[in-house]
């Protein structure tokens, strides 16, 4: 995967490789990406909503990685029952930019 097959949103503008796009209403089709990745979900307004986006984005097989402040599995579990269409594959905790986090993978398993 290469720079050129990135796409990114944002809700400013930073050209050419992030768009200008609400998470709550994402500008693409259903399924068109093989992967989707936020460290923002804990900034979401409607995390439901968001989580919704960023499953119908992903396509069926594809996964979808969350990166939030470091967390428990308690929070772990509140933040994999937002997820409706995938499966749990895996969560642990990580170092990003310096940032002590917990990383959540999931699987889209069911078409919408």
């Amino acid at each position: 995967m290469g720079v050129g097959d990135v796409t990114g949103v944002e809700l400013i503008d930073s050209p050419p490789l992030v768009s200008r796009a609400d998470p709550h209403n994402l500008p693409f089709f259903d399924g068109v990406f093989d992967l989707g990745f936020t460290a923002h979900l804990g900034e979401a307004l409607f995390p439901t909503r968001f989580v919704s986006e960023l499953e119908r984005t992903v396509r069926i097989g594809g996964v979808c990685v969350i990166v939030i402040e470091e967390c428990d599995d308690d929070e772990v579990g509140e933040i994999r029952s937002l997820f409706r269409l995938s499966s749990f594959v895996s969560a642990r905790n990580v170092t990003l930019v310096g940032l002590k986090m917990t990383q959540i993978i999931m699987r889209i398993r069911v078409p919408l």
